[in-house]
């Protein structure tokens, strides 16, 4: 099925697939609101103010999250410049290590072709692939976690303090890229263990001590300077906002029950279909022990995120790992025991790719579907966002052209119980597919969303002035206005509204609420899609 060799050593090719992949067009489409345009704020703003002990937005206090994923955008900010590429970078070179990481332990624990496979899977999937080429924590968070996880494995294999030690080190540093939840993750995941062990005793305590102290020591490199520096403010406002996120659905994000198994399932296709048969408990001693521990650290992360009362896409992304994996192996598993495809996976697989497909074979038509659409939509806003015109060039929807003949083909190989080779042309094709669709369809699907704005601030940012969103929350009017700290007093919003200008202010709102927030002292400068952008001038001197 894979190639028995290659003119370079594997993890050359491995390193370059993921940097043929995960590197080019990283600026093709603007940051995305919110969670992608805040972190590069903070980086950015780190770099302003010369704190980088302290994460900000706004130039205030950004209680929410840890420093270390912004170090390291600020770092590539530094070298790259203050843009869309450099908030990027750093995922992009968490994704080819991460390749690289489980081609390696695929190789080591069970054969090349495995390691492949699940370099492929990952690759070729479209979230897993998706996160790797965005500016969001997440992916290094994961890679930590997940590296915690293998040293859990290695543990319950060896029980050497080593593992128990880098256990500790991967928790701490997931615990500054993001918080504490990755210990309650790979704890949950011990247990889980020991449970399924019926609570018979396979370590020893000291180990256990040792990877706690560890995972504190390293967690202390941040949490602990800043709370012997600053006090414990930050700290108790940090643990209060995750609690509230198991607590409450914070930012409107609260969703049902079954929303992660459905996000996984349409967004990790083609993964999720083929995993899909290995995600039960078997108790067949031919499984390897590591297929175990794999499945475990999905129905943690499944089932204790589909508990938490706040629910984000975000939040069940530690799952891709083990999802990859565990259709990499199911694929090599079938392909050597020439096991037959199910059927209702060739029909899962057959629906999802075709909703794929027609989406993107849809969207670049949208000049002509919108007039019999508009009639149904009640919001003024996504009405006035669809009146944006000149968006498509008119020749994009060949991509979801392509991508629906070779899901076709797929499934006719799949039906006559071919299986191998069909899978690999669909995960190589959904690699390079996601590509150009971030080159060619994404910045066009941006100007309906949030293009007029982004372009707004750009053009103000060039202008010694305020500048402030009204009626909607956004962290794009600080990244791409460049906006400085305000040192006057109360809001900026309020200040905007009825302060003593020393300078040109700008508001943007949006067409639906602007009404409530603009004074007979703004004048109406330009209306875009869904945003107005009002003006109000300095006082005269």
């Amino acid at each position: 099925m894979i190639p028995k060799k290659f003119p370079l050593p594997d993890n050359f090719i491995v390193a370059l697939w993921g940097a043929i992949l995960f590197l080019p067009f990283l600026g093709a489409v603007h940051l995305f609101d919110w969670d992608e345009i805040n972190f590069a704020e903070s980086a950015r703003e780190m770099l302003v103010s010369g704190n980088f002990q302290q994460v900000q937005i706004n130039f205030e206090p950004f209680t929410e999250k840890p420093p270390l994923f912004f170090w390291l955008q600020a770092f590539s900010m530094k070298l790259f410049g203050v843009n869309e590429f450099a908030a990027r970078l750093p995922n992009a070179l968490v994704g080819i290590i991460t390749l690289l990481v489980i081609f390696n332990l695929g190789s080591k624990l069970f054969n090349r072709e495995v390691a492949w496979l699940w370099v492929l899977f990952t690759s070729g999937s479209f979230t897993p692939h998706l996160y790797f080429k965005s500016g969001i924590i997440d992916p290094l968070y994961n890679l930590f976690i997940f590296l915690a996880v293998v040293q859990l494995f290695y543990y319950v294999l060896h029980k050497h303090l080593k593992h128990a030690i880098f256990l500790g080190v991967f928790m701490g540093l997931a615990t500054i890229t993001k918080g504490p939840v990755a210990i309650i993750v790979v704890s949950l995941c011990f247990l889980s263990y020991w449970a399924l062990q019926r609570f018979k005793v396979f370590f020893n305590w000291l180990h256990i001590l040792a990877t706690a102290l560890v995972t504190f020591m390293v967690s202390a490199i941040w949490f602990g300077v800043e709370t012997i520096e600053h006090g414990p403010d930050f700290l108790l406002a940090f643990l209060a906002y995750q609690a509230d996120l198991f607590l409450n659905p914070v930012a409107g994000h609260g969703q049902p029950f079954w929303y992660h198994p459905l996000v996984l399932l349409l967004g990790c296709f083609p993964a999720s279909i083929m995993a899909l048969p290995m995600l039960g408990y078997s108790k067949k001693q031919e499984e390897s022990p590591f297929v175990g521990m794999m499945k475990l650290l999905f129905w943690v992360v499944l089932i204790l995120f589909s508990i938490v009362e706040t629910k984000i896409v975000h939040y069940s992304s530690l799952c891709y790992l083990p999802l990859t994996f565990l259709a990499a192996w199911q694929l090599n598993k079938w392909e050597s025991a020439k096991s037959k495809f199910y059927r209702w996976q060739i029909a899962l697989l057959t629906i999802i790719g075709a909703m794929v497909a027609i989406i993107f074979i849809v969207l670049p038509l949208t000049e002509y579907w919108k007039p019999l659409a508009v009639p149904y939509i009640k919001d003024d806003f996504a009405i006035a966002s669809l009146s944006i015109g000149n968006v498509w060039g008119g020749w994009e929807w060949i991509f979801g052209a392509l991508f629906l003949g070779l899901l076709i083909f797929v499934t006719l190989q799949l039906r006559r119980q071919h299986i191998a080779k069909p899978m690999l042309y669909l995960l190589v094709a959904v690699s390079l597919f996601i590509p150009a669709l971030l080159k060619s369809v994404a910045p066009k699907i941006e100007q309906y969303s949030q293009g007029p704005a982004i372009e707004w601030y750009i053009n103000i940012s060039e202008q010694d002035a305020y500048v402030e969103t009204a009626g909607f929350k956004s962290y794009a009017q600080y990244f791409y206005g460049s906006v400085k700290p305000f040192k006057g007093e109360g809001t900026l919003y309020n200040f905007i509204r009825s302060g003593n200008l020393d300078k040109d202010a700008y508001l943007v709102t949006k067409l639906n609420n602007y009404k409530d927030h603009i004074t007979p002292d703004f004048i109406e400068v330009e209306r875009k899609g869904g945003f107005i952008l009002f003006k109000r001038a300095a006082a005269k001197p």
